[in-house]
């Protein structure tokens, strides 16, 4: 009912916001209580970086992945992995700074893992947040913003992915110097 304007615009765009948070807060309680029913399937964790390697391309500070990725099959749900990779790189791009090195992403054999690296040169996390991270709703930078977006649920939603998955997540962050995130998903050989 209001007429068009900056007033409606500003309106329309909290309640687009307002929708997009409530989406999140449904899935991360969705995720919570359905852990534990994966859609186990095989799938080629090379397969699943090349087919998501196209959205960040050309996101500064971009994405470089090696374009010899060997396949790499593991027991996985696929959208649910999916899901946990896509969010860690686009942490990776969104607190990197546009002058930084590109995201680095690799995949390799680790003893029963099939082991997912993401490396940034962004800004880091400061050393008292570390301890925090996965905790639902708790976001390292205090200063959001409709640019940086997020509400502090997409670690947490990463690592119940993990471990459904019987895998885990690591981070190692300095500040002003960059973040390193490791996804371990259990290859055939640990099942």
């Amino acid at each position: 009912m209001l007429p068009e304007g900056s007033k409606k615009e500003s309106l329309r765009e909290d309640i687009l916001e307002m929708e997009k948070m409530i989406t999140d807060i449904l899935e991360a309680a969705r995720m919570q209580h359905n852990a534990g029913s994966l859609n186990l399937e095989p799938v080629d964790l090379a397969g699943l970086i090349r087919d998501l390697r196209p959205d960040f391309e050309n996101q500064p500070p971009g994405l470089v992945v090696p374009g010899d990725l060997a396949e790499n099959i593991v027991p996985a749900d696929q959208e649910k992995a999916g899901i946990a990779l896509r969010n860690i790189i686009d942490n990776a791009m969104k607190y990197s700074r546009k002058s930084d090195q590109p995201v680095e992403l690799s995949l390799e054999d680790g003893a029963g893992y099939a082991v997912i690296r993401i490396v940034d040169h962004g800004i880091g996390i400061p050393a008292e947040d570390q301890p925090y991270i996965f905790e639902p709703f708790y976001r390292a930078d205090k200063s959001r913003t409709r640019k940086t977006g997020g509400y502090g649920l997409g670690l947490s939603m990463c690592k119940t992915i993990m471990e459904a998955h019987g895998g885990q997540i690591e981070i190692s962050s300095t500040l002003n110097q960059g973040t390193t995130v490791t996804l371990s998903f259990p290859n055939e050989a640990a099942k």
